[in-house]
């Protein structure tokens, strides 16, 4: 038999090139903010074995600051913040880009980052395990903190319904002075989200929570016709004890059967306040962390 017979020709060898070469690029059609960030140089991991690293246990190095890149500058994070006129592809790339963008400064700020023996990154958290506890967050502590995010057209408006349906059964209303961060997900039921807002009651301000499933078939849906297609989980006055989100948090049960954490809210960062009882709204439980990649 003629071996030449189960070689590639030269001219679908040529074929092959010339697709490559037309291929697009990875993200290519992101918008050119995004792009700033996920074309960004990442190395290849480099694993430590036992007998080489001072702890005596297997290390994997993802990334050094000298090999990343810049850190990503305060408007460039600005610019991915999520728009009211953004599709939904748009959005899935900027949460991606904030993801990485979180990574990357980082490792510019401590110089590394390291993955255990099973794979979890090992961070140096200290300022994340702050921001979460449990403690008592005013006002004014939140508005410096968010003081510069932009917002955003739905933000005011679920704020609005959200103290609209609590000030229903109270004589003496509250009236809406700003939202100030919200976090949209997706759980296996649906649609929902999680915000923070102000409002002021006889000249005292008070931090709010609203926790919101979406029912609609989208967000114009949503906007036009809430009350039929979405329910007001909970709106609760955050004057006492409140903590932040988990998104960050590392640790992830064995068993599908314990992926319910109904203590806490998996879906949220830091920042974005929630009840201290975990058991008072109805997103945000599922610890699987890349359900809430999104």
């Amino acid at each position: 038999m003629d071996c030449t017979e189960h070689r590639p020709s030269m001219i679908a060898e040529k074929e092959k090139e010339k697709e490559k070469e037309t291929e697009p690029a990875p993200f290519s059609d992101a918008s050119s903010s995004v792009r700033a960030v996920l074309d960004r140089p990442w190395p290849s991991p480099i694993v430590i074995a036992a007998e080489d690293h001072p702890s005596g246990k297997v290390r994997t190095l993802l990334a050094t600051a000298d090999d990343i890149g810049d850190p990503i500058s305060p408007e460039e994070l600005a610019a991915l913040e999520d728009k009211d006129d953004d599709d939904e592809s748009t959005r899935f790339y900027k949460a991606i880009d904030r993801a990485d963008a979180v990574m990357r400064n980082y490792i510019h700020e401590h110089g590394s980052l390291f993955l255990d023996e099973k794979f979890n990154y090992i961070v140096d958290n200290s300022a994340q395990a702050e921001e979460i506890r449990c403690k008592n967050v005013t006002v004014e502590e939140m508005e410096a903190k968010l003081m510069e995010r932009k917002v955003t057209k739905e933000q005011a408006y679920l704020s609005e319904l959200a103290l609209a349906s609590f000030n229903k059964k109270r004589e003496v209303k509250f009236e809406l002075c700003e939202p100030l961060i919200s976090r949209t997900f997706w759980e296996y039921r649906g649609l929902f989200v999680h915000i923070n807002f102000v409002a002021n009651c006889n000249g005292k301000k008070t931090l709010f929570f609203a926790d919101i499933e979406e029912r609609g078939q989208g967000r114009k849906e949503m906007l036009e016709s809430y009350f039929c297609q979405n329910r007001l989980c909970c709106c609760i006055p955050l004057e006492s004890l409140c903590e932040g989100g988990y998104y960050y948090d590392r640790t992830v049960p064995s068993h599908d059967r314990e992926c319910l954490d109904f203590t806490r809210c998996y879906a949220c960062t830091e920042f974005l306040k929630h009840p201290d009882d975990g058991s008072t709204y109805s997103g945000g439980h599922d610890c699987r962390r890349k359900i809430y990649l999104v």
